[in-house]
Formats: C-alpha cells, structure tokens, sequence
C-alpha cells in the first residue's frame, strides 16, 4: 500500500504541473498492482490524463468500462454525467467546429441587461466613501470575538494582530501601501458574530463602513450589489470550496468560475430544502442562517441525539457548510430531511452549471459518489474553522486613496 501511496503522490503532482503523459504513466503502473486494476477513481484519473496526452481512444475505452461498472453497480447518475463526459469528448475529436453564427439582435421589450458589476477597485472606493475613518493607537481594540456583525473594514495603514481562541500564535493583517486589506468580510457576509479578536500592533487607519449603508445602497444600486456579490464569491466562497476535499484539486481559476456558478435561494423557517428518499437537483453552501439535517431510522445512531417527529437530529448545519453533495449526479435520492431552522440564504449549484466542470475533470464524478456514500452523519462538509484568514484580502487600485 505504501508503493500505490507514493505512486499516486507522483502522479498528482505530475497532473498539478500539467506533465499528463507522465501523470498517465503512473496511473497505468498504479493499476498493475494487484487490486488497484477495478479502482473506479485510479480509472478515471488515468482516462482524464490519456485524454489531456492526446490518447483520446484509450480514454474513451476507459470511460466506457467506468460507465459499465456504473450501470452495473445501480450508480445510474454516475453513469450518466460520465456518458456527457463520453459524448463531448467523441464530438471533440470527430470535428473541430467552432459555431459563429451571429447573435440575434435583441427584440424590442425585451427586459435589458443588468448593469456590469463594480470591479473591486471601483467598489472598495464606494465602499470608503460610505465609510467613517477611524485612528486606533497601539493596544486599541477594533473588535473582540463574539460581537455582532454590524460593521465592514477596509484597513488603509498599519497592522492588525488576529488572536482567534484556542490559538498560540496570531496572525496579522498589515495594510499595503496603494491597496487596502478587506477585514470582517466573514462576518458580513454570514451574519455570524465575530469569530477572531483583532488588536491595532502600531497606528492604525482604518476604514468603518456600517453593514446597514451596505444592505441599503444594495437595494437601489444594482451594480453596486453586483459588485458585492462578486466579492462575496471571489472572498468567501471561493475560500470556503478549497476547503472542500472534493473540490481542493481543482485549479484556482476553475474553483472561482464554479464559485461564480452558484445562484441565491432565501428560504423561511421550516420550510423543507430536501425530502428524504426524493430525488432533488444540485448542491447548496449555507451563506447565512441555520439549517437541521435530520435521519431517521439509522440503528447506528447515537441514543444522545435529539429526537423529532421526523427523525433524529444528526447535525445543525451553519454557514460555510455544504450539504447534498450527491444531487450534482441524477437519480441521487437523500437519505435525509434538511429543514430551515432559521431564516437562511443559501448559495445553489445546479447539475447544469455544473455539468462543464464535470465534462473537464471526469474524475470528480467518482469523488462526488464516494463522498455520498458515506454515513449519512458524515455527509455534511464543513470547512476548517480558521480557513477565511488562508484568503486573499488585498484589494489594489490604480490611484491613491485619499
């Protein structure tokens, strides 16, 4: 087993830096060792890299045994986002078309484009025009964990020392010159109380933009909420996929462009976001809000957890978690009920936004299964507490800040 290890390390690492033949290599070797020749995601990942080398047959045939296995396995999802994958990859190689036909101009009344969204310079500059200046000394406390979200900072000089419980060590976040380092974004964007203490180190210049001002100009200025939209999927969402063991290998510009895939859905208290044993299409990350994952019937169970008239209570599911992993692949039916707790907005993935990443990286359809496979208490994917400081915060603009 520690042969197959190091193997497959070598060949991960061969695909990271796009050498796919050797990647290719390693995989075939993988499947020589005894066991390792039906493992449907050393299969996939050596079809991915004969198709990346230009072996698009040995590929096919691959694909083609996969899909077998699937059929024959009951996986008919499995089977069928791999067949898209099968089907593209044919037309690729059987023409090189590239459609031009000219876009058909646009009818009168027809309900006009949204404006395009502020890019980030434009928007942190709206943002530190809506906000107050604020001068903090060495020792000055800009916030303590546990208080209310109500603000958005935008720090212009000094450094900010992060304590976050439990933690020795603290981070920092230091202002660079012609730029601004976005702080408390998390908080805004979740509506969660302040996970982290921070502390001015030296003199600090700071911006304070009141989440409120933010809410409002929102709902008259649509490039502006654009704007912020975008940030939240580049800032917060983005982050939040890296910490996902399903989608960590994916390039950092794909996994923003998933990111980017994700569409709003507001729901109430109580109501029902998935019913056990029905079919429900795409995936969802909590943005706000709480939502319970209840089971019922599960012998396994532990006798502590809270009964419902609909089950048992495995988890309460928070912002930054995903849930549903399996509904990306047709014919998934949960075995468990999510409910809102609270008001929640959440961020959906549909199968067909995400059908293009899966037809780029067919492996993640072997991911995707095995992660639904799992005991239905371990099918909610959280992130690690503290993965928001790993972000990129930095925002530069093109002319001084006043």
């Amino acid at each position: 087993m520690t042969q197959v290890m190091q193997l497959l390390r070598q060949a991960r690492k061969a695909a990271f830096k796009k050498d796919f033949a050797a990647a290719r290599a390693l995989y075939a070797e993988v499947r020589t060792i005894p066991g390792m020749a039906d493992d449907l995601d050393v299969s996939l990942r050596l079809a991915y890299c004969a198709e990346q080398a230009g072996d698009v047959d040995e590929a096919l045939r691959i694909y083609r045994e996969v899909v077998d296995t699937y059929r024959n396995t009951g996986e008919a999802g499995a089977a069928e986002a791999l067949e898209a994958v099968i089907v593209s990859l044919e037309q690729k190689d059987s023409e090189a078309s590239v459609d031009t036909a000219p876009t058909a101009p646009a009818d009168e009344g027809e309900t006009p484009e949204p404006p395009p969204p502020l890019d980030d310079s434009t928007l942190a500059m709206r943002l530190c025009e809506m906000g107050e200046m604020l001068h903090l000394l060495p020792g000055d406390v800009l916030c303590r964990e546990g208080d209310t979200p109500d603000a958005l900072w935008l720090l212009k000089h000094g450094t900010l020392e992060v304590q976050m419980p439990g933690y020795e060590e603290h981070d920092h976040l230091q202002a660079r010159e012609g730029g601004l380092v976005l702080v408390g974004e998390l908080g805004f964007f979740t509506m969660q109380r302040r996970s982290a203490t921070l502390v001015a180190t030296d003199s600090v210049d700071v911006y304070v933009v009141r989440s409120e001002m933010i809410h409002e100009t929102c709902r008259h200025d649509a490039a502006f909420a654009a704007g912020m939209e975008r940030l939240l999927r580049d800032r917060w969402v983005e982050p939040v996929l890296a910490q996902h063991a399903v989608f960590e290998r994916i390039n950092d510009v794909d996994r923003k462009r998933l990111a980017h895939a994700f569409e709003s859905v507001e729901i109430e208290p109580g109501t029902t976001l998935i019913e056990a044993e029905q079919e429900h299409d795409g995936t969802y990350m909590v943005q706000t809000g709480c939502l319970f994952f209840m089971h019922a019937g599960d012998e396994d169970m532990d006798d502590k957890l809270e009964d419902t008239s609909d089950g048992a209570l495995v988890t309460s599911v928070h912002p930054g978690d995903m849930v549903h992993l399996g509904g990306l692949l047709a014919g998934y039916k949960s075995q468990y009920r999510v409910v809102a707790a609270t008001p929640s907005r959440l961020l959906r993935l549909s199968r067909e936004k995400f059908e293009p990443f899966s037809l780029r990286r067919p492996w993640i359809v072997q991911a995707i299964l095995k992660f639904s496979r799992r005991p239905v208490h371990l099918q909610v994917m959280h992130p690690d507490e503290d993965y928001m400081w790993m972000a990129n915060r930095h925002i530069r603009f093109g002319q001084s800040v006043s």
